[in-house]
């Protein structure tokens, strides 16, 4: 990335999950296609000291020295960049919930994703939420419409994954898997169903979405999802 466009695309695309529009208005463009064509041009000049100004203040744990000259690392906070450090140091500002961009997968190809690649991107205020509450993106649409692709969801962590309420949407990893899911009683007291609620989309006759059954002592982490932050359509 040796361009402050490239290292912009590559935030806007792959960390933030954003369209170089949705990014734009995000930061309060009033003309977002503008910042798209500069980009696509390639131009270095083209990105505005006030547009870098607009980032930074959007998004205040992107390290200004990363945008402008490539320096590492990309994120202010560097030390608490890893999804495992919640549970050990829970954020003690409880309206302050850490946007993670961690994928969870709510499609048919489930997500793996690195733990070094886990980043903070933002924060969200909810009053009154967990105080140990992240956030996390949803891709695909196995979770329509409950979750669709794109939303965020908020959600607290469950101690005992064994204590589940069924019926209530997760965030849940097992194996190498990261997804959202609603959870439903199997037959075997052993098992939990995966359910997606999207049972519109088939290949055939049959759902392209199917449940799925695990082994309770397979899930590695469990999550109430609580809020679930809708995607703006522009």
């Amino acid at each position: 990335m040796n361009s402050i466009n490239d290292r912009l695309k590559y935030l806007i695309e792959t960390v933030l999950g954003k369209t170089v529009y949705e990014f734009s208005k995000s930061i309060g463009n009033k003309r977002p296609d503008n910042l798209y064509n500069n980009i696509k041009e390639n131009n270095p000049t083209s990105v505005s000291t006030k547009t870098i100004e607009k980032i930074i203040e959007t998004y205040p744990n992107i390290r200004k020295t990363w945008l402008i000259s490539g320096e590492e690392p990309i994120f202010i906070n560097e030390s608490t960049d890893k999804l495992e450090k919640i549970e050990n140091e829970p954020n003690t500002n409880i309206n302050q919930i850490p946007m993670y961009n961690l994928p969870a997968a709510a499609g048919e190809v489930e997500v793996y994703s690195n733990p070094e690649d886990v980043k903070i991107i933002g924060y969200l205020n909810i009053p009154g939420a967990h105080k140990e509450s992240i956030a996390i993106p949803a891709y695909g649409h196995s979770m329509y419409p409950t979750i669709a692709n794109g939303d965020w969801a908020v959600s607290r962590p469950i101690s005992d994954p064994t204590e589940i309420v069924w019926g209530e949407v997760y965030y849940i990893e097992w194996s190498d898997y990261k997804m959202y899911k609603r959870l439903l009683a199997s037959d075997n007291l052993d098992e939990v169903i995966l359910w997606s609620d999207n049972q519109l989309d088939k290949i055939g006759d049959r759902p392209k979405y199917a449940a799925l059954s695990i082994k309770k002592e397979k899930i590695r982490k469990l999550r109430l999802v609580t809020e679930i932050l809708k995607k703006p359509n522009y």
